[in-house]
């Protein structure tokens, strides 16, 4: 399964397009058991402050069980300036918790944060066994110098993130279409409407999206039911959704 995706190394490290995400100033990567593993601690930083280490993994972060770098990476960039929050690590096979207070990104609005796509949000549509090859061949793929950008949006309980051409090509997406549907909302809407996560969705209303803010932009447009064209396992559906 050849799929090539970026390094997390600076993933919770640098905010995207956001002037007052919140950030903690640890890197993450990926790995094969429950939650994800800190490659890197920055000095002086809240994760330091807090205790956290090299090689610790975060199992769960404000209540909220982790199930991947970008999931984490949006819990992180969503908390409050300020915020303090638990924070679940696993270091040398025991448990515990530590409490770290999220600051103000030290980069101006307008950095990018550098990525993997979190693969955890297609466990759905795999055998469990089938997912962790999945997510083991997206782990093993990544190269030092493939970087992505990735930004994401939420609209009507809908969180929307860039794809990447090679995701595109994964899963059977047209060129420059598409955005990933990164969670939805349980009391939403789209939910009721059989929306999941992992589906990429390519168009509203028959308007071709490229990206979260042709997502957001069709989406708020509209002010009663819109459809849905999706990719769900390479084939497309449609998807009403009545709000």
């Amino acid at each position: 399964m050849k799929l090539i995706v970026a390094i997390a190394a600076l993933a919770m490290a640098i905010p995207a397009f956001a002037q007052d995400s919140g950030w903690i100033g640890v890197s993450i990567a990926e790995q094969s058991d429950r939650g994800v593993l800190v490659r890197s601690v920055e000095a002086n930083s809240p994760a330091e402050r807090a205790g956290l280490k090299a090689n610790d993994v975060i199992l769960q972060f404000n209540k909220q069980d982790v199930v991947g770098v970008m999931q984490l990476t949006r819990l992180v960039n969503e908390t409050p300036v300020g915020r303090t929050v638990d924070v679940v690590i696993r270091r040398d096979s025991r448990e515990q918790t530590l409490k770290v207070t999220s600051e103000k990104s030290r980069l101006s609005f307008g950095q990018i944060r550098v990525q993997t796509p979190d693969v955890s949000v297609f466990r759905d549509h795999f055998p469990s066994q089938d997912f962790l090859v999945f997510r083991d061949n997206v782990s093993n793929s990544v190269r030092p110098f493939d970087v992505i950008t990735s930004m994401g949006m939420t609209q009507s309980g809908i969180r929307a993130d860039s794809m990447t051409p090679q995701l595109r090509e994964f899963f059977g997406v047209k060129a420059g279409e598409g955005v990933l549907v990164a969670a939805v909302d349980a009391n939403s809407a789209a939910a009721r409407a059989g929306l999941t996560a992992g589906d990429i969705i390519t168009s509203v209303d028959g308007k071709t999206i490229s990206s979260p803010q042709d997502f957001t932009r069709e989406v708020r447009s509209k002010n009663t039911a819109f459809s849905l064209k999706v990719v769900r396992d390479k084939q497309e559906r449609e998807i009403r959704v009545e709000r």
